[in-house]
């Protein structure tokens, strides 16, 4: 289907672009994930029409929204911060101080590159954001399209990144994609981490509540992650501990069920 008139309101137009809308993000958030990056959701709006949008002089938009702690890590100080991806200017980088009264405008960095850079230019747009928040980008908005125009021709551009189902609720929440790329970029992560050479035994005091507690959200992936090898190691890893908790430090050796699982994965 395709949606040459620029003045069409259906909302079959707004699910068609939030679906490509939703796939570029996903896409970004995917090579985000690989680098270690903690993105917890993504979100679109896909409304080309919306007249309340010229307040910020765009239309559709998309964002990759990132832990609060990674926020307060690359800043030092609270308020909101972000990726946004501007359907008129494309992507840019935000902080708003808390209390500072700053509009998402005033504070944007702006990346360039053209309208929808591929992915892994979006990551490395964050890396110069990591080592400057305040120096990275430029002040100054590009404008690569005028606002409500053109919608046919922004959805050939995005179906380059492919698409997620249209219907998903992106706006109020993360999509299954993402859910599925974080469940595989966590695996991943984990299986890297323990099958690492040159380890060694740590001591770490825990209560038996906080034990506990560890248990319990390792519990929670195991029966609610989307990946089957991160439920595996979760299990896997909840044992292991529980065992040791039991049979004392000289158990480290002898209860590495999760290892051995991690090694098989590797």
């Amino acid at each position: 289907m395709t949606y040459t008139d620029a003045e069409d309101r259906s909302p079959q137009l707004r699910g068609a672009l939030e679906s490509v809308i939703g796939g570029y993000m996903a896409a970004v958030a995917e090579v985000l994930l690989a680098e270690e990056i903690p993105v917890v959701s993504v979100s679109v709006y896909g409304d080309v029409h919306d007249l309340s949008q010229d307040d910020f002089e765009g239309d559709v938009e998309g964002s990759v929204e990132f832990t609060p702690a990674f926020s307060r890590r690359l800043l030092g100080d609270g308020g909101e911060t972000g990726l946004l991806w501007c359907g008129v200017s494309g992507w840019c980088f935000f902080h708003i101080p808390e209390g500072s009264g700053r509009s998402l405008l005033d504070s944007a960095r702006w990346m360039g590159n053209g309208l929808t850079p591929a992915p892994a230019r979006v990551a490395a747009f964050l890396s110069e954001v990591r080592l400057d928040a305040r120096a990275a980008g430029s002040a100054e908005r590009p404008f690569y399209r005028a606002p409500h125009s053109e919608p046919d021709v922004l959805l050939r551009r995005l179906e380059a990144f492919g698409a997620v189902e249209e219907g998903a609720d992106l706006w109020a929440g993360e999509s299954h994609t993402v859910a599925r790329l974080r469940s595989t970029a966590c695996r991943r992560r984990a299986v890297k981490a323990l099958t690492a050479e040159g380890q060694e035994i740590v001591d770490v005091a825990l209560h038996t509540g906080e034990l506990e507690a560890l248990a319990a959200l390792l519990a929670y992936v195991e029966g609610d992650g989307p990946d089957d090898g991160l439920r595996e190691l979760a299990g896997r890893l909840a044992r292991d501990l529980t065992s040791r908790a039991r049979d004392g430090v000289e158990s480290v050796d002898e209860h590495r069920e999760a290892f051995s699982y991690a090694e098989e994965q590797g």
